[in-house]
């Protein structure tokens, strides 16, 4: 599967994105505000993407409806920080990144095509 991964945190792109490369998925990521914004303008081909809590909400809210009016095919997985904290997103799955790897390369199995 294609997964874009969208964060202003390079270690964790970094290392969500060797997981996933792993996993023997194809993974493209953008670590800045910017380069995520553009991302969802341009179209960029994805199966899942991957939308991480260190983006602002706005920024991510932004990206998330860019996705959905263009009606684009792949999924939206929204990753947040710890339990108990309620996404102010829309995505049609959410994880938890303190769950560890495991828990993202199953809901990125379960989201793709």
């Amino acid at each position: 599967m294609k997964i874009l991964i969208l964060t202003t945190d390079q270690e964790l792109a970094l290392l969500r994105q060797r997981v996933l490369e792993g996993a023997g998925h194809e993974v493209a990521v953008r670590v800045t505000e910017k380069e995520a914004v553009e991302a969802a303008e341009k179209a960029v081909p994805f199966d899942v993407a991957l939308v991480c809590h260190h983006l602002p909400t706005a920024t991510a809210r932004r990206i998330i409806r860019i996705f959905h009016d263009g009606n684009r095919e792949g999924k939206i997985v929204f990753v947040g920080h710890i339990y108990g904290e309620w996404p102010e997103v829309e995505a049609d799955r959410y994880v938890v990144g303190a769950d560890g790897p495991d828990a993202l390369i199953k809901v990125v199995a379960e989201s793709g095509p």
